[in-house]
């Protein structure tokens, strides 16, 4: 994997797992007119390093609104200043706004690729079957209908394994593949929350919020696992239920560690770790 292109010698490569509430944001990625996560990040890294510029290439893009645990990005710095990882730490988080935050720095290869270099990742999402409340509004949907966890865990497992996602995917004209692996949907209920969490080598573009559209009619009855399996096969968005809202996403880790990845636990709700 070729290095990018930087304006100095690219002295090392680091690492970080990012931590953000994606509610004021237009995603990750640098967006025109639109504030991100990106260019919050690089905006304060350039300045630690003497106005050198710094690029982040992140694992993957998230929508508006979505949020992130564990979201892993990279960057090559400059010979000087020398700034060692700890430093950067703890400088970024004093000058970060409270919506964002470093969670790890670590050290990786100069040839160590963000996106390519993955070999899977875990979001979750957030169904909410109480009261909404300002706070849990912000980090869940709340259904119109009320849900069985037990046909969400029936129509999740027709959903695993691997499978062609056209019908869970938009913008399916820009994609060349849409064959991806889930390895496992696992459904949890802590109090008045229901928590679906996907563990995969990849996601297409909003494939997640489109899985969860599909998942909330099954739980609420409105398809069968019959149904659903008709949805997988055919290969149209068309035949799907419409995309959940990003507000109850959050992308949970990226893994560069197939062991990792096979052993990941869901954490609890995620908007209280």
């Amino acid at each position: 994997m070729s290095i990018e292109f930087t304006p100095y010698t690219p002295a090392r490569r680091y690492l970080l797992e990012i931590a953000y509430d994606g509610s004021a944001y237009c995603g990750w990625q640098i967006q025109p007119h639109s504030p991100s996560v990106q260019e919050v990040l690089q905006t304060r890294m350039t300045k630690l390093f003497d106005r050198q510029p710094i690029h982040l290439i992140g694992a993957s893009r998230t929508d508006t609104g979505v949020h992130a645990q564990r979201f892993a990005a990279t960057f090559l710095t400059p010979e000087r200043p020398d700034i060692p990882p700890e430093r950067i730490f703890k400088a970024l988080n004093r000058q970060l706004p409270p919506d964002i935050k470093i969670r790890s720095i670590r050290e990786v290869p100069l040839t160590f690729h963000a996106r390519y270099d993955a070999v899977g990742k875990a979001y979750t999402y957030v169904l909410n079957s109480g009261e909404l409340s300002p706070f849990s509004a912000r980090y869940s949907w709340k259904p119109i209908h009320r849900l069985d966890p037990d046909r969400i865990r029936a129509a999740a497992a027709v959903l695993t394994g691997t499978h062609d996602y056209s019908s869970f995917v938009v913008e399916r004209a820009m994609i060349d593949d849409a064959v991806r692996t889930i390895y496992r949907i696992e459904v949890r209920e802590i109090g008045n929350f229901c928590t679906l969490t996907f563990v995969g080598n990849g996601f297409l573009y909003k494939m997640i919020r489109c899985l969860m559209g599909t998942l909330e009619a099954a739980g609420s009855g409105a398809l069968t696992p019959e149904q659903v399996a008709a949805i997988l096969a055919g290969k149209d968005r068309s035949l799907a239920p419409d995309t959940a809202p990003p507000n109850g996403l959050f992308l949970m880790k990226v893994f560069y560690d197939e062991a990792e990845r096979n052993g990941y636990e869901p954490e609890g709700l995620p908007f209280l770790l």
